[in-house]
């Protein structure tokens, strides 16, 4: 099955070794294919860097670029095509909700209308 996990599981996969965002992420890279854009790893990237994360957690710059690498190597990389803009409350994740051709993974647009 292919599946994509939000950049917020991402995140918690790696600022709780022992939680339950990691073990999807490795139930998904061991039984399933991962399927990430470089927007996904761009904000997970982001957002490990955000100061409140860095206080809590002090991940570096080159420890977060080296997860969000980690995670382009083992994932089947896809790039969003947006058919139109969703209405959602926050339209920035219009390439997070919108079809991958290259993998016929899609989100029912209608739902969002």
């Amino acid at each position: 099955m292919r599946l994509t996990l939000d950049s917020n599981i991402l995140v918690r996969a790696l600022t709780g070794p022992q939680g339950p965002a990691l073990r999807v992420l490795d139930i998904v890279l061991n039984a399933h294919t991962l399927v990430l854009s470089r927007f996904i790893l761009d904000e997970v990237e982001r957002v490990l860097l955000y100061p409140r994360l860095q206080a809590r957690y002090r991940i570096t710059a080159s420890e977060a670029a080296r997860f969000t690498g980690n995670l382009a190597a083992a994932a089947h990389m896809v790039e969003p095509f947006i058919l139109r803009p969703l209405v959602l409350s926050d339209p920035a994740d219009d390439p997070v909700t919108s079809k991958h051709p290259a993998c016929g993974v899609s989100v029912r647009q209608e739902a969002f209308a």
